[in-house]
This record gives C-alpha cells, sequence and structure tokens, in this order.
C-alpha cells in the first residue's frame, strides 16, 4: 500500500470520531480488530485498505476512550499528585498544571488541569514543580446549537479537568527559562499601550489583550495574527533560510549546501514553538514543517496535493484527537483551500512571477482565502468579516514583515538594557494598526448556514473550473435551486420555545416564524456576557427578528446579558416589572396578543418594585390549546400567593421550573395548580448552590413532570404543533456525540 492512499485512510478513519454518538465497546473493538487482521491477509487492494481503515479507527478510539477513563478516575475522590505548572493567569486567579503522576504512579496521558488559586496566583509560575492534593472535576461546557463547543475543545487539548487545590507542597520552586524570559520581557512591556499584543505574538499568551482590541480583531477578521500558528512558525522558519542563505554567500564553495539552511530554518521554527508555549497549533505547524523538510531532503517525488495529505494523515496519526481541534481544521484546510486557489484560480504567469505586481498577487490570495473559507467560517465563527481583506492587506505585512521581526530583536536584545527603542517602535507599529483598522465601519457579517454556503461556494467553483457551466448551464442552475429549497424547508411547527443553556441563568426563547420574544439573558461575566456569546448569535444564526425583550427581575444571572443584545438590537423593546424609564410594564393582570399567542402576566402585584426572586414577573404563554408557565424565579412564600390569586390560570403543559430547582421553591400546591406535562430547568452543573434538589426533581416526577434541565441536556427545544409537541434536548437528540456527554460522576448522582 502506498504512504499517500494510506494517509487517505487514517484521514477518513479518524474523520468518524466527529461523528460518534458515543464510542464503541470493548467488545466492539476486538471484532472490528479481529475482522481488520484477517482483511489484511488477503491480496485484494480494497480489502486491505478496509482493514488498514479498521484498525486505524479502532486506535483512534482507543486514545480516545483512554483519555475518558482518565477523567473519570481522576475525578473520583481527591488525589495526591506531582504536577507541573504550564501558565499562571493572574486576572483570572488560576493556574494550568500538567499532572505528571498520582500516588507515585506515571499518568498516561498526562492530562491538564485549570485550578483556582486566588491570591496566592503570585506563588507559582511556569515549570515550577509541586506535590498537591487536588479535588479535579471534568470540564462541563454550555451547549448551544452553534456556540462554542468547550468540552471538545478541552479534549482536543487535554485539559478536560478544573478544580481545587487542598494542600500543596513545593517540589522545585525554579521558573522554567521561558517564564524568565516572559517575566524579562514583562517588565520592558508594562509601560507600553499594546503590550499585551506585544505578549501574544512572542508567547501565544492572550489573556492580556484588552476586550476592546481582541474584538476589533475579530470583527477585522485579523484575530489569526495574535495566535502563533503556521503562519508564524512558517515566517520564523523562512527568517532562519533567508539568514543563513546571505551567510553562504561569504563561504566557500565546497562549504556551501543546501541543508545547512533548511536545518537553520527548522531550529529556529522550533525555537519560536519553544517560546510560544507548545501550543498545539504551532506544534502541528512544526511537525508538518519537519515531515515536509525530509521530503525534500530526500527527494521524494511528492506534489503539494500529496504533501498536504500526508502532513494531515501524520499529524491525525501521531495523535487522533486533533480530529476534534477547530484549530486544526482552519489550519489544514486553509493550506489546501491555497492550493485549490493557486492550481485551479492561479493569476496569468505574467502576473504571477513578476515583483511589480505584489500587491496584485496579494490581492488574489486574500480574495481566495475570504472566498473558499466562508463556509468553514460559519461553520465555526457564525460570520465572516467584511473588512477582512483590506484590514489583511493591512496586517499582515505590517505585522509579519515589521512588528514582529522587530519584537523578536527586542527579545533578544533585553538582557543588554538596549532593547527599549525597539520595544517602542513595535509598539507605535500596532497603534498605527489599530488606527487604520478603526477607521471603517464595523463589517461582522453572521453567516449562519454554513451548509449551503458550502454548496454554493464550494460546489459552484467547481461547476465554473470544471467547464460543465458552458455545457449544462441550466443543470447547473437546477441543482443550485433544489439546494436551496433543501436547505429552507418549511417550517410545520406553530410556535417553538427554546431554554438556552447558559450556564448559572436563564434565557427562554418563544418564536413563531422568524419573530422571537426572549425571557431573560442570561449572566454577565467578566469580559462578556449571555447576550453577546449566546442569545444573539443564537437568534442570527436561525434567522430570528427580536421583538421583545422581557427581564423577570433585577439579579444578574437573569439580565446581565440585556446589555449585549441592546448593544445589537438598540431599538428592542425591554418589559420588567422594576418601573425603569422606557421599560414596559409587566404587572398582574397586563395582557398582550403576539401573532397567535397570547401573554398574560399573573405575578407581581402593581407596585412591586423591588426586583427580588418573589417579584418574579411570572407569564402564561398560551395558544389556546398549548401553553408555558415562565416563572424566574419565584419562591415558595410567592408561590402559595400566587395560587392563593390565580389558581384557576395556572395550569400549563409546560412549566419553566422556578428558581433554578432550588428546595425554597416548587411547591407542592404550584406543581398541582399547574397540573403540566414538561418541567425545564435553567441551571449550571458546578453551581454554588448544588442546585437542583433532588427532593425537588423527585417531586416533580411524582406529579407527573417530565423533568429536563441545561446541565445533563444542554439547549431544550420545544416544537408545538396544531394539537401536538416535540421536545428535543442537546445532548441526547440535537447534537449527539460522544465528546459532549456528562464526564465523571453519573448525572442521576450529581
Amino acid at each position: 500500500m502506498s504512504l499517500i492512499l494510506f494517509s487517505g485512510i487514517t484521514v477518513l478513519a479518524l474523520s468518524a470520531l466527529l461523528f460518534l454518538p458515543e464510542l464503541p465497546t470493548g467488545s466492539v473493538l476486538c471484532g472490528i480488530a479481529v475482522l481488520s487482521f484477517v482483511l489484511l491477509r488477503s491480496e485484494v487492494r480494497i480489502l486491505q485498505a478496509l482493514a488498514w481503515l479498521g484498525g486505524i479507527f479502532c486506535w483512534g478510539v482507543v486514545v480516545a476512550q483512554q483519555q475518558i477513563n482518565q477523567i473519570d478516575k481522576l475525578t473520583r475522590r481527591p488525589l495526591e499528585a506531582e504536577v507541573r505548572v504550564i501558565t499562571t493567569e493572574p486576572g483570572r486567579q488560576q493556574i494550568s498544571i500538567k499532572i505528571v503522576s498520582v500516588s507515585g504512579q506515571a499518568q498516561f496521558p498526562a492530562l491538564q488541569a485549570r485550578v483556582t488559586v486566588g491570591d496566592e496566583v503570585t506563588e507559582f509560575c511556569a515549570g515550577q514543580r509541586w506535590r498537591m492534593r487536588l479535588r479535579l472535576r471534568p470540564v462541563h461546557g454550555r451547549l448551544n446549537e452553534g456556540g462554542y463547543d468547550q468540552q471538545r475543545a478541552a479534549l482536543a487539548g487535554y485539559r478536560p479537568l478544573g478544580g481545587r487545590i487542598l494542600q500543596k507542597t513545593v517540589i522545585t520552586p525554579e521558573c522554567s527559562l521561558r517564564a524568565d524570559i516572559m517575566a524579562a520581557a514583562g517588565e520592558e512591556l508594562t509601560g507600553l499601550k499594546y503590550g499585551g499584543v506585544l505578549q501574544a505574538l512572542l508567547f501565544g499568551v492572550r489573556d492580556t489583550i484588552p476586550p476592546q482590541i481582541s474584538q476589533l480583531f475579530r470583527e477585522t477578521g485579523i484575530a489569526h495574527l495574535m495566535a502563533i500558528s503556521g503562519m508564524h512558525i512558517g515566517l520564523a522558519a523562512a527568517s532562519g533560510w533567508g539568514v543563513m542563505r546571505c551567510l553562504q554567500r561569504g563561504l566557500p564553495a565546497r562549504l556551501i549546501t543546501p541543508f545547512l539552511p533548511g536545518m537553520i530554518s527548522l531550529l529556529l521554527a522550533g525555537c519560536y514553538t519553544w517560546l510560544s508555549g507548545m501550543q498545539a497549533p504551532a506544534l502541528r505547524a512544526m511537525l508538518a514543517m519537519s515531515l515536509w523538510q525530509i521530503f525534500r531532503q530526500h527527494y521524494f517525488n511528492f506534489n503539494s496535493w500529496q504533501i498536504w495529505l500526508l502532513c494531515a494523515g501524520g499529524l491525525l496519526l501521531s495523535d487522533p484527537m486533533f480530529v476534534l481541534s477547530d484549530s486544526f481544521w482552519l489550519s489544514t484546510l486553509a493550506v489546501l483551500m491555497l492550493l485549490v486557489w493557486y492550481r485551479w484560480f492561479a493569476l496569468p504567469r505574467h502576473y504571477a512571477r513578476h515583483w511589480r505586481w505584489r500587491s496584485l498577487q496579494l490581492l488574489h490570495l486574500q480574495s481566495g482565502m475570504l472566498l473558499l473559507m466562508l463556509p468553514l467560517q460559519a461553520l465555526l465563527f457564525n460570520g465572516t468579516s467584511l473588512v477582512a481583506l483590506p484590514a489583511n492587506l493591512i496586517a499582515i505585512p505590517l505585522v509579519s514583515l515589521f512588528t514582529l521581526p522587530v519584537a523578536g530583536l527586542a527579545l533578544l536584545l533585553t538582557p543588554t538594557g538596549f532593547a527599549g527603542l525597539f520595544w517602542q517602535l513595535a509598539d507605535k507599529s500596532l497603534t498605527l494598526l489599530v488606527m487604520l483598522l478603526e477607521s471603517p465601519p464595523p463589517g461582522w457579517w453572521y453567516v449562519t448556514d454554513a451548509y449551503l454556503w458550502g454548496t454554493v461556494v464550494w460546489g459552484g467553483l467547481l461547476f465554473f473550473r470544471s467547464a460543465t457551466c458552458y455545457h449544462y448551464p441550466f443543470h447547473g442552475l437546477t441543482l443550485l435551486l433544489c439546494c436551496l429549497l433543501w436547505r429552507y424547508p418549511p417550517r410545520n411547527e406553530e410556535w417553538r420555545v427554546d431554554m438556552l443553556d447558559v450556564g448559572h441563568g436563564l434565557a427562554v426563547v418563544i418564536s413563531q416564524g422568524d419573530e422571537a420574544v426572549v425571557y431573560d439573558t442570561g449572566n454577565r461575566w467578566q469580559q462578556s456576557n449571555a447576550g453577546e456569546r449566546i442569545i444573539v448569535p443564537w437568534l442570527l444564526r436561525h434567522g430570528l427578528k427580536l421583538q421583545q425583550v422581557i427581564i423577570s427581575h433585577r439579579h444578574l444571572d437573569h439580565y446581565g446579558g440585556l446589555s449585549g443584545i441592546l448593544s445589537y438590537w438598540p431599538a428592542t423593546p425591554v418589559r420588567t416589572a422594576l418601573s425603569r424609564r422606557g421599560h414596559l410594564r409587566c404587572f398582574r393582570g397586563d395582557r398582550w396578543q403576539w401573532q397567535r399567542l397570547s401573554f398574560t402576566v399573573l405575578w407581581p402585584p402593581a407596585g412591586s418594585t423591588n426586583g427580588q426572586n418573589n417579584d418574579s414577573c411570572v407569564i402564561k404563554v398560551s395558544d389556546g390549546f398549548f401553553s408555558l408557565l415562565l416563572t424566574g424565579d419565584l419562591e415558595r412564600q410567592a408561590e402559595m400567593k400566587l395560587v392563593a390569586l390565580e389558581k384557576q390560570h395556572l395550569q400549563a403543559t409546560f412549566l419553566q421550573v422556578p428558581h433554578h430547582g432550588s428546595n425554597t421553591s416548587s411547591s407542592p400546591v404550584l406543581l398541582r395548580s399547574v397540573n403540566g406535562e414538561v418541567a425545564m430547568a435553567s441551571l449550571a452543573r458546578y453551581n454554588a448552590w448544588k442546585m437542583p434538589s433532588l427532593k425537588v426533581i423527585e417531586r416533580y416526577r411524582k406529579a407527573g413532570f417530565r423533568w429536563s434541565d441545561t446541565a445533563i441536556s444542554g439547549q431544550i427545544s420545544l416544537r408545538i404543533y396544531q394539537r401536538h409537541y416535540r421536545i428535543s434536548e442537546m445532548r441526547e437528540e440535537i447534537f449527539p456525540r460522544w465528546y459532549h456527554q456528562w464526564f465523571g460522576v453519573r448525572p442521576e448522582s450529581r
């Protein structure tokens, strides 16, 4: 079997890990392994290919299952471990550690954990070794359609644990050389305006970049420049190769060899990879560059497509968990898109070879990348930047050819005391870049249907490149129309309710057709909020126009995302019971109609403006047959008063569980009055109040409710039809994947 075919089989076999709802059991793996061994002895090539396909698939599953087993073992009870500090995050008062051994037993794979240390974060630095008593727990991410997949990213980077330190004893107090270099550079960067950006460029540490600058880079499409990846490693390698070639000009002919520049380029790229903290994107770029160098030095007769496939297969075979990494697919597919663009849509030779057409060549490159990467950006980021083309035309030359080399020179000169001028020059170049990026208006374009755009962009370019468009133009238009009709089926449901997974908080979206009403907006965090991160992208992904926002009460976990929503839709009406200027009323007796749905406010009485849990705005939403009761954080005392006042109006099919399922709410008298079928609770797995109460869950089940909560299921969706409804849960039905499951203690054990 050829090496090229083996690489293709590797990519195909390990890509299956992206789609498995659960990992195969040991007996199934044994069966596949035995069958693969039998087929491998066949002389038929297709059977041999199937044998390798099965064997490599088993290898990927074993690696994934090994990490899951480690997670389960390390989170059962407190443990004694020897760890190495990887990074420190003073702003979050956390450190990242790698668990080297547990009770004297070496760990493989050596997983990483992020632990909270509070004000003691100053005691730690990268490279130290400690003996610690730890209480660890698995990473459990918020899960919504189109949202950031935290669990998949954690498993891809072998960082699936969090927790806290119970006891600690230092073994090796010395910091690593990289940490010392970073500390020395940090002192030089303290007074600079964009010192955090320079740290990101040199060391891959992005948590010191101001939030407004990070947002500017994302909206202008140049955020990739701040993440050390293939382009940066390639730039370092090219610099090493160029410097060595210049030095060779002064050497005797017998000492000039193409081998030496290649080795120097790899050495410089390796140094930069180490300086960046050996992050996964940099390591992948380094491995791919090493493979390419081996092919080149040994004169293997591979074309560019084959080298790409060999590198992709080699990377996945070295670590099957790369298949879960968004950055792996971004970098790998970006290279593939470059090959496609330059091979199939190249500039005429006259424009492609002369230096005076360099601006046109760069414009051609950026245009191709913007077009071909659009479907992938829609899939991963729910959009693309409309100003990315001019922004990258400015930023890439400036950062690559000036800022980064000058910052690297300043870093080398730091021990001599003559680095100040170069740090200033690098900072001034970033000042110029930010000024240029802030000139045009924001141009972020939400693109939500990645599969449609993939069909239109990639399929359309293939249709054009194959010249089929000239011979069968109407066939192509018919095919495009079929794709449009397939991606936009008619909506059969009359209305829909989605409880989004916002962690500890509440956000419920009620939609009819292409319009939506939001009840509560989730929490606000240190650098963002649920409205900006979760609700707005979710509404745009589903093509919904926001008609109104209802805030139940004034606690942060219920109104924290309001600012993020209003920053995108500033004219959106807001309804509360807080008697705020410009807000609509939400007091008992208020009613309004929205299409087929009637809204009736059952609580609080007019004049209750404290905004506490018992002042939550309780609303009944009904279509005349099915109904939903929204209760906010109502507690037992107010529940009793509500039942006394509105007992005859409380019956509802669906109930939003009051106060996240705490033991202070969901009184039996309320549940009997509601007499519903589905109870939906919004909560976080690791909340400080240990909600939901197991007694409350049992109370709902005895009352005849089907219990569902976001901690277990992620997003919960109700589709209501004319005389029936359907409930779907993200982890179980909407997007079931093995890497989305509840790792560690079983859900029913909490």
